[in-house]
């Protein structure tokens, strides 16, 4: 047994006076071994799940604090078992939450009888890039003598250094990468426990879903009750209305695992609404009348005007959905509540659906994710960047902030460019100027994640993409011009948003990469007049159309040879119309016989033949059909600012598509 050594009050080497330590001899005598470099502060046996879990905490001293930013106690779980149990990370899960004052977040230290337990801890780490850094020890490693301060150390390194715990993609699951954000996921508990509703808006890839989350698991610590309906999956927005109720009903019960016989109740249009509303007060009994938040992320897919699914979009669906919902939360207040997630609030925005009323109009106070400021961004990267041997210079922060605009996600993923860059010698500083060399290969290499984040914009509100893209482009006078009453909710979403911002009147975009990408990117031509507009989409229409005619008769021509390429081309035109164009040369055909709704059918109708060049086959249906129904020009009728900015986006799509 090591002697106790003490700094500061901390048992930094030995086992603090007093404490009995738990466990198997075997157990025991690993945990004396690791007291010759570690604190031992605390040794317990807990029954968790109806099994034992023995468990110790370590208190690292200044050299790992420096080596490997270790500044709070460890935890150690031990795993006794030969083939180890996934379930053993719930046990640490919940034990990180009981002693969040006490344990680092992210380190464990794993002591397991399973041989093959490294095997098994990286395939965890590459199932789940946001998984703990799990430092993984056998028994026999500690029977056999083979641990040393040098092994452990090594150890640290190889699990420290050699994951980027900056390039996470998916929504953060649990509490170790989530920073900035505690005070939000608060505001929304608190709404759950006063029956009010609630809305969370912002940018893709901003951090809603890791707030869900983050209020999920602050739900199952408190006992509170929820079901997460994710409404971008088609297993959801496809659904009728009242296919979607029941749906709800049926998660209710699987989660809670309860005995609630629904056959007798009837979901169809006729009958949903009534059933819902028995179902979920039975439900609510079942759960000791504990109220349950229904949680709706992407609630763009099962909205007007948003949705892919024609009957949310276009349909009755949305007003008869939340009519329900609505219904059963006026009336049973301490039973139910909902949270909606997604872009923007335009779900409780807009007025009327096809003449009624929408039921949750003015329903919800928006709240809208922010962007990190410099103490998030500090926070985030220094903590994240320590456990990786990377020390940030204070100015990058500040840097961070002034080009990313403090999008936790594109920082992440720049800090993730800078860790590829650096040796694994570590630890290593990173200084501004290394960074500053290297921006222009950092924005370039994020294009791809600037558009994930945009492209919502781009798509479903055009009108907020096209006044960004003149602010970056032609500047705030030209912006300020553009500028109508009927803006008012667009800017108020763009300043939500946190992209734009307003000092007297002056607007700017706050990321400058995004300044850059819609810069690098527009093709966008000033229109002030309804002229001017008619002038520039049939330039543009008139060139895609032309370009079209070419795509087709080579692509023909290149797999069919010209006998069958004619035959094709002749299918979308009447039986009774084709002898009219014997003898007229095929070029001279397409040129003159062959007008924009025709080309749309044929490459719709041949669609194999085109698929590697337009790849998504229902964009470019409807980027078509838009492109035929704003012919202004040759209709001669008015266009609105909305419509300008479909036709020019989705010529603009096209175009990226074949030129």
């Amino acid at each position: 047994m090591a002697t106790r050594e003490i700094v500061y009050g901390r048992v930094v080497k030995g086992i603090k006076k007093g404490l009995k330590i738990k466990g198997t001899f075997r157990e025991k005598r690993i945990v004396f071994k690791l007291s010759e470099y570690f604190g031992v502060t605390f040794s317990r046996i807990e029954k968790f799940k109806n099994t034992d879990y023995n468990f110790v905490f370590l208190q690292p001293g200044d050299e790992y604090r420096e080596k490997f930013n270790m500044y709070n106690e460890i935890l150690l779980l031990f795993s006794p078992f030969q083939d180890f149990d996934r379930r053993a990370l719930d046990f640490v899960d919940k034990t990180l939450v009981d002693y969040d004052n006490r344990l680092d977040k992210v380190c464990i230290f794993l002591v397991s009888n399973d041989q093959y337990i490294t095997n098994k801890i990286a395939a965890l780490n590459n199932e789940n890039k946001d998984s703990k850094l799990i430092v993984p020890f056998t028994y026999t490693e500690f029977e056999k003598g083979t641990i040393t301060k040098q092994t452990i150390e090594n150890k640290l390194r190889n699990y420290f250094y050699s994951r980027d715990l900056f390039a996470i993609e998916s929504p953060i699951k649990n509490d170790s990468y989530f920073f900035g954000r505690k005070k939000i996921v608060q505001e929304f508990y608190s709404k759950y426990i006063s029956g009010e509703q609630g809305g969370l808006f912002g940018l893709r890839k901003i951090g809603k879903t890791s707030v869900l989350y983050a209020l999920m698991r602050t739900l199952d610590s408190k006992n509170g009750k929820y079901v997460f309906i994710d409404c971008q999956n088609p297993s959801v927005h496809s659904l009728r209305w009242y296919e979607l109720l029941e749906s709800i009903i049926e998660k209710l019960i699987e989660n809670y695992s309860l005995r609630i016989n629904k056959s007798t109740f009837f979901f169809d249009e006729k009958n949903a609404a009534k059933s819902f509303e028995r179902l979920l007060c039975q439900i609510y009994k079942e759960l000791n009348e504990q109220r349950i938040l229904l949680i709706f992320d992407e609630i763009e897919m099962i909205c007007v005007d948003t949705s892919s699914s024609l009957h949310w979009k276009n349909g009755m669906d949305f007003i008869y959905f939340w009519q329900t919902i609505r219904a059963f939360c006026q009336e049973y207040q301490d039973k139910l509540s909902f949270l909606v997630a997604g872009v923007n609030p335009h779900c409780v925005e807009v007025v009327s659906v096809q003449g009624i009323d929408n039921p949750i109009f003015s329903m919800i106070d928006p709240i809208y994710l922010e962007l990190f400021d410099i103490e998030d961004v500090k926070n985030m990267v220094g903590s994240i960047g320590k456990y990786m041997g990377l020390i940030f210079e204070e100015e990058i922060y500040t840097k961070l902030v002034e080009d990313y605009g403090g999008h936790p996600f594109l920082i992440r993923h720049i800090c993730s460019l800078i860790n590829k860059s650096i040796p694994l010698d570590r630890p290593q500083n990173v200084i501004r100027y290394d960074y500053e060399k290297e921006k222009v290969n950092y924005d370039f290499a994020i294009t791809k994640y600037i558009e994930q984040i945009i492209q919502v914009l781009k798509y479903s509100y055009p009108n907020e993409y096209k006044l960004l893209e003149i602010l970056a482009v032609h500047g705030n006078e030209e912006f300020l011009k553009k500028l109508g009453r009927s803006d008012y909710t667009t800017i108020q979403h763009l300043l939500g948003y946190g992209i734009l911002k307003k000092h007297k009147e002056m607007y700017f975009i706050t990321i400058e990469a995004l300044k850059l990408y819609l810069k690098n990117t527009s093709d966008i031509e000033i229109a002030n007049t309804i002229e001017e507009k008619r002038t520039i989409i049939s330039k543009r229409r008139n060139k895609l159309e032309t370009k079209l005619r070419d795509l087709i008769l080579d692509v023909f021509r290149s797999k069919y040879g010209n006998i069958e390429a004619r035959e094709r081309i002749l299918k979308v035109k009447k039986s009774v119309d084709r002898l009219k164009f014997d003898g007229i040369p095929l070029t001279q055909l397409m040129e003159k016989e062959y007008y924009f709704p025709e080309l749309k059918v044929l490459i719709d109708k041949n669609w194999e033949d085109f698929s590697k060049i337009f790849v998504d086959k229902a964009k470019f249906n409807l980027n078509m059909e838009i492109v035929n129904a704003y012919r202004v020009d040759a209709h001669a009728k008015n266009i609105n600012e909305e419509e300008y900015s479909l036709v020019t986006y989705a010529l603009k799509w096209l175009e990226e598509c074949v030129f």
